[in-house]
């Protein structure tokens, strides 16, 4: 939706005024959730409309450096004299979310914001349901589940009475994968707005900027060095030791040796946490018994140049994790234009298409070892495989497409019965 079309089916606004969006998000930092912020953020300021990003803690020397803010997103601050949590234990996060809620009642913002988007706490979303008339988006980012190996079809979250009945309030629900939409409907089986699915953005920063050399990631590794590459955090979840069994069938399968011994296989992923760290020193445990070992890299930090680059260079990409919810690596591959092989379970089976856009398998070693085989003896087959990809992702998942999604949600027309009052909670809300 355009600043033209929005001012052509509403007559009645200031034309010198853009429709404006606000949205409150309690910290900006490098996680994974402030970048989806952020890609809701552009998406909105790229179809023309003015953005307020309202947050109790944001420094540009410690956000991400590969998102450029443009003078149309304005972030402004409130609560940050709050603080973090006491003596570490007790996270008040909450309460800076209610601040700013408070701040955006007492003090609202100019020009009335069409739609209002949150990701804190879902008090927030009930308090502006009582004291305003704000169109309200809730992004639930499953804070609950980040520790945790989800799998979507077993997981499932569990609010409390309150929160089941705040959640309805919303006038969307903005979910990141079609996994966490699952997760929703059976964490909430009262609710009945049907969760908006919005894959996050990969072709933004420094995501478009060229690949890098890469034996400045792999100092020795040969020029006519055949990559393949598997990239997930370092926990069991990620199932890497799939990718390392039906590699080491690989190097049996084919017969000739002197391409057999170009083929590396990288396994690649950011180490942080202590989980992370000991699975890392267990798979590498594991991998110096194989007689592969010598054909097979770890990465414990990924830069985004790095993957990039690493996707770039590796001849075909293998996912092997069987119960995952997030896309990215996924996606990542597909806008790169690579032939992908990933197991017939997760999120890959949600994305992917069989044999058009990549490759699903049963999670055994020797099924994915022959698909592997396939693909190097046919290469024309890799060649259809990551056209159909990049074709797909260009359609389907891109920035551009990002935002006629968001475009989309904000031409549905407005209810004239909302959520609460379908389900006998009118007195829940005030009028307003």
């Amino acid at each position: 939706m355009d600043v033209v079309q929005y001012e052509n089916e509403n007559p009645s606004i200031n034309r010198s005024e853009k429709p404006h969006v606000v949205i409150l998000h309690e910290r900006l930092a490098r996680k994974k959730e402030d970048r989806y912020m952020l890609n809701i953020a552009l998406a909105y300021q790229k179809i023309g409309y003015k953005v307020t990003i309202l947050t109790s803690h944001y420094e540009r020397d410690h956000s991400f450096t590969d998102i450029r803010f443009s003078d149309g997103i304005c972030i402004e601050y409130s609560g940050w004299w709050i603080p973090r949590a006491i003596f570490g234990l007790f996270s008040l996060s909450s309460f800076r979310a209610v601040w700013m809620v408070l701040r955006l009642l007492m003090w609202p913002p100019k020009p009335k914001p069409e739609v209002i988007i949150i990701d804190v706490s879902l008090f927030t979303l009930y308090l502006l349901k009582c004291f305003s008339s704000y169109k309200i988006f809730f992004v639930h980012n499953f804070q609950e589940l980040k520790s945790l190996d989800a799998c979507f079809e077993h997981t499932k979250i569990n609010p409390s009475l309150f929160e089941a009945k705040w959640i309805k309030l919303a006038d969307e629900i903005i979910v990141e994968t079609v996994g966490f939409a699952e997760i929703l409907t059976k964490s909430y089986p009262t609710l009945t707005t049907k969760p908006k699915i919005l894959y996050p953005s990969i072709d933004l920063g420094l995501w478009k900027e060229p690949g890098i050399k890469i034996q400045r990631i792999i100092p020795d590794l040969l020029d006519d060095t055949i990559l393949f590459l598997t990239v997930g955090k370092f926990r069991r979840s990620s199932n890497f030791k799939l990718s390392l069994d039906a590699f080491e069938l690989l190097l049996e399968l084919i017969d000739d040796k002197s391409i057999t011994k170009r083929f590396q296989l990288v396994i690649a992923g950011n180490c942080k946490t202590l989980e992370e760290k000991f699975h890392y020193s267990e798979l590498m445990a594991i991998t110096k018994q194989r007689i592969c070992a010598a054909q097979v890299t770890f990465l414990r930090q990924l830069p985004i140049i790095h993957e990039k680059t690493l996707i770039m260079e590796s001849a075909i990409m293998i996912h092997p994790a069987k119960n995952d919810v997030y896309s990215d690596f996924i996606l990542k591959a597909m806008s790169l234009g690579k032939p992908i092989i990933a197991t017939n379970k997760g999120i890959a089976s949600k994305i992917l298409v069989h044999r058009l856009s990549g490759v699903l398998l049963d999670p055994e070693p020797k099924v994915i070892a022959l698909a592997l085989k396939k693909l190097m003896v046919n290469p024309h087959l890799q060649v259809f495989l990551g056209d159909i990809a990049k074709e797909t992702f260009d359609k389907s998942h891109s920035f551009e497409a990002f935002c006629g999604e968001i475009s989309s949600i904000m031409k549905k027309p407005q209810e004239v019965t909302s959520n609460s009052e379908r389900n006998g909670e009118t007195s829940l809300v005030s009028d307003n």
